[in-house]
């Protein structure tokens, strides 16, 4: 709808078990449909890059004990489960990992408001349909900030037909919430006291672990010589408006190439540029010269890479571009797994809704990633070339290593096996980059997912809420195209039949639809069986 103002967010309940230097915290909401149709709830949102989701659940009422429960299942399958009951109008539930930090979070049906004649009085009674409850569980580490720690909560990036107001009754721990009409969350929870970081270790059945320590001073090396970069600069006409940035992010490494570091920089160019991409050095490129037309996606950018580079071998890629870019689509593109780590730098720290499933891939299984700024890349990059599987995220040295060589000093901590899990799933994708498509290799990420009942790029929460559903999910599991998620476009879901794509409706469809004509025929008929007309009083069960 145009103002998308469909389902009112009627509560909201933020909660925050703390556990040292990690939280779990549970985001509860329930929604109240204001109009006559079924309507879905849509939110696209980012969390920190350790941050994991452990837990989808969806009820009727707000009785914890009713509500029906998460299910983690293969990307692809339950992509095309959730359409097909959108399709069929059953509930579901589906969350998905569509980048290092992006999440997607689709919720149907919120039921419509009903109309009923009253006979007594000669009225049409409107009534609130059900509510639909909500609750999502993440796990998130300790933010240490100047001005005190904090527990980061997720941060909307869209929307799609739900709404809150000043009816609405937002907490956090039981307290009024800090957020206006236009703010989903706020950006963070204080840490009710001081919280020391310190080092988790947990072992994985396979003889591996998994080791997170306080980021230190000495943990960040000096940048290396004689490295070879390239630099991808998105040309589309939204970054002109970051021209500025470009040249900050420029001019850095320039400083850089000046000690032995060649950067070589892919001027990209859509079909409405007006030119080929083309190829120059850092030290050749004239800044004043460069123009922004037409849009790309990342797929599209790095496709051009691809085609461009001629074979030559690079220390890192790293790819200018701002936020936009997913909206356009996939575009087709055949992105594959680079040889050198690929780094998406959002200038200003603006973040895209996510990725296509190609380009998240390349992205992650290059052992590359994403960051707000040039800086970010770089620390990152010179830190992960000390080696495989190593890396500096959100204040913490992540490093996955056989158990043998583990220091026995590092107590294990079971209840930290989540954060781990998302780390040797990362650390799997990189070592097996180049067999990252073949079912055994996505068989065995998806195994750890489950076990460990987390959120991946390939693994999703699904949550159904009759048999008849997990017996489809069961189906679609056993396929050989259980991974393979379509890209969708942003907005509500387009509901499309998992086992045969057709236009012709199933037969409780076709009931919905004679129902749905016996119901507008009764709307006609009522008010003209009164003398007195029509009148209409609503009913509200708040």
């Amino acid at each position: 709808a145009m103002d998308d103002r469909e389902v009112l967010l009627t509560r909201q309940e933020v909660t925050v078990a703390e556990h040292g230097d990690w939280a779990e915290v549970e985001l509860y909401e329930a929604y109240q449909n204001q109009t006559w149709e079924r309507q879905e709830v849509v939110y696209y949102f980012s969390l920190p890059e350790s941050a994991v989701i452990t837990g989808l659940w969806l009820g009727d009422s707000a009785e914890r004990s009713e509500r029906f429960a998460y299910r983690v299942s293969p990307r692809g399958a339950a992509q095309a489960v959730y359409r097909h009951e959108v399709r069929r109008r059953v509930d579901p539930a589906l969350l998905e990992q569509i980048g290092p930090r992006q999440y997607r979070l689709r919720i149907f049906p919120v039921e419509p408001q009903r109309r009923d004649w009253d006979q007594d009085t000669n009225r049409m009674v409107v009534e609130d349909g059900p509510s639909l409850h909500m609750w999502l569980t993440y796990r998130v580490l300790i933010k240490i900030e100047e001005g005190g720690d904090v527990w980061p909560l997720p941060q909307l990036a869209e929307k799609r037909n739900v709404y809150w107001d000043d009816t609405s009754d937002r907490l956090v721990n039981g307290e009024p919430m800090a957020a206006d009409e236009e703010t989903w969350l706020p950006p963070a929870v204080p840490a009710t006291s001081f919280v020391e970081p310190g080092i988790h270790r947990v072992d994985f059945p396979g003889g591996e672990s998994v080791i997170a320590r306080p980021a230190s001073d000495e943990d960040l090396p000096a940048w290396p010589e004689d490295l070879h970069l390239a630099v991808v600069l998105d040309r589309s006409r939204s970054m002109a408006g970051r021209q500025a940035e470009v040249r900050a992010a420029l001019a850095q490494l320039r400083r850089i190439a000046d000690s032995d570091t060649v950067v070589d920089v892919y001027l990209t160019a859509s079909e409405y540029h007006g030119e080929e991409p083309t190829l120059v050095e850092l030290s050749w490129l004239d800044l004043g010269s460069i123009t922004y037309a037409g849009g790309q996606n990342a797929a599209g950018l790095l496709a051009q890479f691809e085609a461009l580079h001629a074979g030559q071998e690079y220390a890192a890629i790293f790819v200018f571009t701002d936020g936009s870019g997913y909206e356009l689509g996939d575009g087709g593109f055949d992105v594959s797994v680079p040889g050198a780590p690929v780094w998406m730098v959002h200038l200003g720290d603006d973040l895209p809704l996510g990725y296509d499933d190609a380009t998240l891939e390349a992205i992650q299984a290059s052992g590359g990633g994403v960051a707000g700024d040039v800086r970010e890349a770089l620390t990152r990059l010179a830190v992960a070339l000390e080696g495989e599987a190593y890396d500096v995220v959100d204040g913490y040295v992540w490093d996955v290593l056989p158990t043998e060589a583990a220091d026995a000093r590092d107590a294990l901590d079971g209840d930290f096996a989540p954060f781990a899990a998302r780390w040797l799933i990362l650390a799997e994708m990189q070592r097996h980059r180049g067999e990252i498509n073949e079912l055994e290799t996505l068989d065995y990420l998806h195994d750890v997912a489950v076990e460990y009942g987390v959120v991946t790029p390939y693994s999703s929460m699904i949550v159904l809420v009759n048999e008849r559903q997990e017996k489809l999910l069961d189906e679609l599991e056993a396929r050989g195209d259980r991974f393979e998620r379509e890209y969708e476009r942003v907005g509500e879901t387009e509901g499309q039949n998992a086992l045969t794509v057709t236009g012709v409706p199933e037969p409780e469809e076709w009931l919905l639809l004679a129902l749905a004509a016996v119901a507008l025929a009764l709307l006609y008929l009522y008010p003209r069986l009164s003398a007195r007309g029509t009148l209409f009083t609503k009913v509200s069960h708040h």
